[in-house]
């Protein structure tokens, strides 16, 4: 069934004062995490900062999962029993029958719900979906847990909100005034279109009841989008996922014609594409998506957007016969045309980012968008150029969390934030070292973090930017040798 939903509030700041306390997650004993508008995981190898943000991709994301479920069914039936708004099927009857269904409900019992709610979700995700987006046995996850607080502020001027019920016209309106709700059912539909059936009315009903419930500062963090470590590899190996999935599918269908004592089909290609974490799994699907955005956005998109990217490349991204191509640039010499898996790992790795920006980021620019290591198979100019693209996004609306390793990166950052402080010639300061005001950061705007030692150390974030001594003492301690290096030949040269 086709749903869309629309909120109205005034957020507080994205997900603002929203922390996420994981664990026992792998490496990671117990660290808490607290999103700012750009968030910055840096620290030594296997240290757990891979962990986090795929754990936290697979809660996040996995909202509208829990909701269709039993698991959905079961929380409001009681949600409706504690606060005696009768059985659910009733609510939906009245609703179906009337048009309308309204009962009481203070902002301060909404808030206890809410409360309810969230602490369930994670409970529920903590014993059964940790381990579903690592794709393991949930004995390599045992104990592990993850737990959300918030300040309530974030939520209090949420109001209303729309769900589509399909394509014709019809939909659910949800309202509460801090002393009502009131859910109507608006229908656009030209005549003789029936009413929606019980079943898929109650289903609705149930899944955006529950996002009601969460309202304010969760809406920036539901829905996130992620680019894992793994994404540059995608481009390579799609076609041969493609190719022996269709392979089984085809074998299959044979099996059932042949005799029963024949030998078993061999299925142990298939069950290795099983094996994917699900933020792996999720760029896979989005990859296999790009021709088809790219048809059906043809005409609507923005190559502004995508534009930084195209840069850093002086190249240009292509559809083609369902397949993606990168092409020269206009005045880049030499021309190319070639197909994305003979192109440079660059390519790969910012291919993906780039459809982002420009098929996905336009329709949805309230959202979190995870990046693992974005300085991966870029030169140094160029990570400084991404960390500059990624300020933009955040200042564009998106809401940013990367692991990084990069020392030029944090460093161009920090140059970011000092933008934001007044100094003396500054518009002609900023424009003689090429920085727009859509590149400066504040900087309540960044929290960083520090894994290691099983927890996240979080750095001082202030108007010279990011304190983030992991790099500084391993870049002291290699100058320190080369110095040393350089004062031993030089004194040999001496003493010849």
């Amino acid at each position: 069934m086709f749903l869309q939903i629309h909120f109205r509030f005034d957020p507080a700041g994205k997900g603002a004062g929203m922390k996420f306390t994981f664990e026992n997650l792998g490496p990671v004993k117990k660290a808490e995490l607290e999103l700012g508008d750009l968030t910055i995981l840096s620290g030594l190898n296997n240290t757990g900062k891979t962990h986090i943000v795929y754990a936290l991709y697979g809660f996040l994301s996995g909202f509208d999962r829990q909701f269709r479920g039993s698991w959905g069914n079961r929380f409001v039936e009681s949600h409706f029993t504690k606060i005696g708004a009768g059985p659910v099927e009733r609510a939906v009857r009245r609703l179906r029958d009337d048009g309308q269904v309204m009962w009481d409900m203070s902002e301060a019992l909404r808030e206890e719900e809410r409360d309810r709610l969230v602490v369930e979700m994670a409970k529920e995700y903590s014993e059964n979906g940790i381990s579903r987006t690592f794709n393991a046995s949930p004995k390599y996850f045992r104990g592990a847990s993850l737990r959300v607080s918030y300040r309530n502020e974030s939520f209090v001027d949420f109001s209303s909100f729309r769900a589509h019920l399909d394509q014709r016209g019809r939909s659910i309106y949800w309202d509460h005034d801090g002393g009502r709700v009131v859910v109507s059912l608006v229908d656009e539909t030209t005549a003789g279109v029936g009413l929606p059936s019980p079943g898929d009315l109650e289903r609705v009903f149930v899944r955006t009841y529950l996002h009601f419930l969460l309202g304010g500062a969760f809406t920036f963090v539901q829905n996130p989008y992620i680019f894992s470590s793994a994404r540059h590899t995608i481009p390579l190996f799609i076609s041969e996922l493609d190719y022996v999935s269709s392979q089984y599918v085809r074998s299959m269908k044979f099996k059932e014609r042949e005799p029963d004592d024949a030998p078993p089909f061999d299925n142990e290609p298939l069950q290795n594409i099983g094996s994917y974490p699900l933020p792996v799994h999720d760029n896979i699907d989005s990859y296999r998506r790009i021709p088809q955005l790219a048809e059906y956005y043809r005409n609507e998109t923005s190559e502004d957007n995508a534009g930084p990217i195209e840069e850093m490349l002086r190249g240009r991204f292509k559809v083609v016969d369902d397949s993606v191509r990168l092409t020269s640039s206009p005045g880049e010499g030499a021309g190319f045309d070639i197909p994305l898996h003979l192109a440079s790992s660059s390519a790969w790795e910012l291919s993906s980012l780039h459809f982002f920006l420009k098929y996905i980021y336009e329709l949805d620019d309230d959202r979190l968008i995870i990046i693992d290591e974005p300085e991966s198979h870029l030169d140094t100019t160029n990570q400084i150029r991404l960390a500059r693209l990624l300020a933009e996004m955040v200042n564009a609306g998106l809401q940013i969390l990367i692991t990084t390793h990069s020392d030029y990166i944090v460093k161009e950052v920090n140059n970011l934030i000092m933008l934001s402080s007044g100094f003396a010639r500054k518009e002609e300061t900023m424009e003689r070292l090429g920085y727009r005001e859509a590149d400066v950061l504040s900087p309540g705007q960044v929290r960083a973090y520090t894994a290691g030692e099983g927890t996240l150390n979080p750095n001082e974030v202030d108007e010279f930017g990011i304190q983030m001594p992991i790099f500084d003492q391993t870049i002291d301690d290699i100058n320190r040798r080369a110095r040393e290096l350089y004062t031993r030949i030089e004194r040999e040269k001496g003493d010849e």
